[in-house]
Parts: structure tokens; C-alpha cells; sequence
């Protein structure tokens, strides 16, 4: 008897090491395939500093909602000076932080539900397209997705059935702790901690054990919290450089619901999603949408089934239901924080919202107690609807590795094209993009022409525009005009400003780039 335990304990945790090297794998492969985009030019400019006060300061002052987010820069910056600024380098770190999160969401799992819920917690993260997409790129998601786990993992304690452990001390401790490092490390970390937070009282019910775990850690969070009040613009959300709202909110809503769960390269890319067919594109991808509803309606009927069966059962401080409550409130309260800043809700602003999905959707694969093993009506397709959801992220990750409709802005052949296509009689020039690429690519020649290129994207004309780009390029018979974002300018509006004095020769297009080669009249 003690044998045949012991083969199974032996193969359980063998395919537990097996996922987490899979996890290992899909964080770091191809990991520098795709060129640093816009925004990673972003993560460069805010950890180049020279020095750690330096960057501090860049970060304070920086214009957009990154100053609201400055524990990566200053990670980054220490990882840099260790391992320097290729690709790889600035993203690996972003891998080993998600691989940090698998790790510490499977031994949360283990501890609160046992070794078979956590064996499906494991999985689901581990092809996460959300996750992986995000432990793969060189901005503060992975560090505050895998502070967020072992802020959960500390705070799981409390959910045991056994409340009386005698580590509960530490454990509060260092739950304070990372709560207030999480903080720091990005704001929306605060809305999620007090979906925790609220969550705790509200199924749990005891005052004095509530009090026990959040005065330490409100305590703790009041440095972050003062240091966001002390920066510019902290009390005029107006003021921050955010992509504000270009769509009904139930637009984002829906899409920060299907990012979250199959990743935004399951079905249409963000690409064809901005054009003015978009409509058509959304309809063209129509069996993998309804797919998707079809497994996402079968998980929440089931969980809805075994949330009602612990009602029954006066089970009403389940873990499940604290795991509910969270997801709710994480997303009522982001959603709130969309309307009143008026910002581009987007998956990744929701990153907090994996971690109690990963916890309550195995859930739906649990049995009555007594009942046979074998899964039988709604638990059978639910059982097919999560492996059905493993499967859509793994068809969201094979797009996001090896289809380039779904790369992001490639800066890198963009550049490429350029350095050889000038000469001496041709000249580049930038109407929007990320400068600090240009040069990590090795361009410092492209003349920067942005600030035309903002009254442009307002809809601006401007008469004298094309002389202007003539003084910029010293005459230059030539003009490459380069255009990260088009979608941002109005259609058609550079070609009829440059007319004045040039004649649109040709177009060359990359992921997010428009280069347009304009010879004069």
C-alpha cells in the first residue's frame, strides 16, 4: 500500500516538474525574436540613467502613467548594469519574474485547495497566453504579476482550514511586506488589494483576524501611497499622457475580459482592429469567438453550480467564494477607475485579475462529496470546457510565436530599411516614433520632425509644412518619411502636406511602421 502511495506521489510530482519546465520554456523561447516595441523604448529611456538617483528622477518626471509605476525602472536598472541591454538581457528578466509567478500560484493552490487543484492552477498558468505574452516583454507586468502571487501566497494562510498555524505571524509580515512593494511597483496594484482587502471582511467576517492581517499592511503602504501623492499630476488624471478612451466602454470591457483569458493574439490582431473595417474583421474570426463564449459560459455555469452547492452545504466561507468576491471587485473597481480617468482599458491594466481565475477555475472540475469520481453532467463539460481553454491558449501562443500578423512594432527592420536606403542625397525623417530605439538600432541620423508630427495627428494642416521638411533635410532630393502608429494620423493628410513640394514615390510597410519615400518636385 505504502508503495503504490508512493508511485503516485512520485508521478504526481514528476509531471509537476515537467509543467514547470514547460513553463521555463515558453517564457524564454524565441524571447528575442520580435524587435524591442514603442513601449520598451519607453522601459529604455526610464532606466538609462547613469546613476540610481538619476533614473529615480527620470521616472518622477517622465509625462505618461509610467511615473506611477517605478519599482521595474529601478530593477531594470541594476539588471542592467549586470547583464547589459540586448534583447534578451532586458527581457529575460521579465521571464524569470513570470516563472517566479507560476511557481508561487501552484504552491497558493497546494496549500489552500490540495495537490489535484494545484496540478490545474499550474497548467492553466503555464500556457496563459496573457502570462506568457507578458513574462516576454521588457515592461513592469511581470514584476507586479509575480508580486501580486506572492502577495497571494502569504495571504493564503488565512484560508486554510488550519487558521491556528504558527507561522501566521511571518506570514502577515511578509504579506505586508510585498503589498507594499506591489504598491510601489504599479498603482493598480492598490485597486486590487482592496478587492483582497474588502473580499477578506466580507466572507470571512471576523473583525479581529482582518484587522490582524491589513493594519501591518496599510501601515507599510502608506510610504508608496504618499510617494504617488507627491508626484505631478497625481490629483489631475487630465494631465497624464494615457491613451484615453476611443471606444464604448463596454468595448473595452469585452476585451479586457477575452485578453485576460485567451491573450490578445487568439483571434483578430490589435492591428486590424484599428482600421475602419473592423467590424468585418471581428465577424471574419466569428468561429473562434464563439468558441471562446461557448467554454467561457460552460466554466461560469459550472462555477456557479459548485458555489451554490457550498451555499447548500452552509460552506460559506469557501475559499471559492473569497476567490469570487476578489475577481468581482478587482474588476468593478478597474472598470471605475477606466470611467473616471477616461484611459484605454486594456488587458494588461487587469494583470491582477489571473491569479484568482487561476485559482477558481479548477474549482469547476469538483465533484459532490460521495459521488463517483468520473465527472458527470455540467462537471463533464467542464471538464472539456478547461481543457478546451488550455487548448485556446495554446493556439493564442502558437499565433504570438510564429505568426507575424500579431508582431508588434518592428522597430528593428524598420531601422534596417533605413540606415540602407539613405545617402547623401536621401534623407529620413520621423514623424512619430520611439527616438530611443532609432538609436539602440544604430540610427542617430533620422531627423526628428515629431513635433510637426503631433499637429499632424491632431488634424492640423499647415501650409508651410513641406518647406519645413525641406529645411529639416538640408534640400535633400530624397525624403524617407517614417511613421510609427499611421492609425494616428489622419488618412492621406502627410501625402497632401508634402505635395507642395514632393511626389510620393513608393511605400515600404512593416509591423506598425509606414515608411514613405517622397522625391522632390
Amino acid at each position: 500500500m505504502i508503495k503504490i502511495l508512493n508511485q503516485k506521489w512520485s508521478r504526481y510530482y514528476l509531471f509537476v516538474l515537467i509543467v514547470i519546465i514547460l513553463s521555463v520554456f515558453l517564457r524564454f523561447f524565441l524571447l528575442s525574436k520580435q524587435s524591442l516595441w514603442f513601449d520598451e523604448g519607453l522601459t529604455l529611456s526610464l532606466s538609462d540613467g547613469s546613476t540610481l538617483q538619476e533614473t529615480i528622477t527620470k521616472v518622477r518626471t517622465v509625462k505618461n502613467s509610467d511615473r506611477f509605476q517605478p519599482l521595474y525602472f529601478i530593477v531594470l536598472f541594476f539588471w542592467r548594469q549586470m547583464f547589459g541591454e540586448s534583447e534578451f538581457a532586458l527581457r529575460s528578466l521579465s521571464a524569470i519574474l513570470g516563472i517566479g509567478s507560476t511557481i508561487a500560484i501552484y504552491f497558493t493552490a497546494l496549500r489552500i485547495y490540495g495537490k489535484k487543484h494545484a496540478l490545474w492552477s499550474l497548467v492553466i498558468i503555464t500556457f496563459s497566453s496573457f502570462c506568457v505574452y507578458y513574462s516576454q516583454e521588457a515592461r513592469i507586468y511581470a514584476l507586479a504579476i509575480f508580486l501580486a502571487s506572492l502577495q497571494l501566497y502569504f495571504l493564503s494562510t488565512v484560508l486554510t482550514e488550519n487558521k491556528d498555524n504558527p507561522s501566521q505571524s511571518i506570514s502577515i509580515w511578509l504579506f505586508s511586506i510585498f503589498t507594499a512593494i506591489g504598491i510601489f511597483s504599479n498603482i493598480n496594484f492598490l485597486f486590487s488589494t482592496i478587492a483582497l482587502c474588502l473580499s477578506h471582511i466580507a466572507i470571512y467576517r471576523n473583525f479581529r483576524q482582518w484587522l490582524q492581517w491589513w493594519v501591518p499592511a496599510a501601515f507599510l503602504s502608506l510610504p508608496p501611497v504618499l510617494y504617488y501623492l507627491t508626484l505631478p499630476g497625481a490629483t489631475d488624471p487630465e494631465s497624464i499622457e494615457v491613451s484615453r478612451l476611443g471606444f464604448p466602454i463596454i468595448q473595452n470591457i469585452v476585451f479586457v475580459l477575452y485578453g485576460i483569458l485567451v491573450g490578445t493574439t487568439y483571434g483578430p490582431s490589435t492591428e486590424q482592429l484599428r482600421g475602419d473595417n473592423k467590424v468585418q474583421i471581428v465577424l471574419h474570426y466569428w468561429p473562434h469567438i464563439v468558441l471562446l463564449v461557448i467554454v467561457g459560459i460552460a466554466i461560469f455555469l459550472a462555477l456557479i453550480k459548485v458555489l451554490l452547492r457550498h451555499k447548500k452545504n452552509n460552506r460559506d466561507q469557501h475559499p471559492d467564494y473569497f476567490f469570487a468576491s476578489v475577481i468581482v471587485m478587482a474588476f468593478l473597481l478597474g472598470l471605475l477607475l477606466a470611467i473616471v480617468t477616461k484611459f484605454n482599458w486594456v488587458p494588461r491594466h487587469s494583470y491582477f485579475l489571473w491569479f484568482p481565475l487561476a485559482m477558481l477555475i479548477p474549482s469547476a472540475l469538483s465533484q459532490r462529496p460521495g459521488n463517483s469520481s468520473k465527472p458527470k453532467g455540467v462537471s463533464q463539460f467542464a471538464q472539456i470546457a478547461v481543457i478546451s481553454l488550455i487548448v485556446l491558449n495554446i493556439y493564442s501562443l502558437y499565433n504570438y510565436y510564429f505568426n507575424d500578423d500579431y508582431q508588434k512594432d518592428d522597430y528593428r527592420s524598420a531601422i534596417q530599411y533605413i540606415i540602407k536606403n539613405r545617402s547623401s542625397s536621401t534623407k529620413s525623417v520621423v514623424l512619430f516614433g520611439n527616438l530611443r530605439l532609432f538609436r539602440y538600432y544604430g540610427d542617430t541620423l533620422t531627423v526628428n520632425a515629431q513635433n510637426l508630427g503631433n499637429q499632424l495627428r491632431k488634424g492640423i494642416t499647415d501650409e508651410n509644412f513641406a518647406e519645413k521638411i525641406e529645411n529639416l533635410t538640408n534640400r535633400a532630393d530624397t525624403v524617407l518619411m517614417v511613421v510609427n502608429r499611421e492609425h494616428l494620423f489622419p488618412k492621406g493628410l502627410i501625402e497632401k502636406e508634402m505635395s507642395d513640394l514632393y511626389n510620393l514615390d513608393s511605400q515600404v510597410n512593416f509591423a506598425y511602421f509606414k515608411i514613405s519615400r517622397f522625391i522632390k518636385k
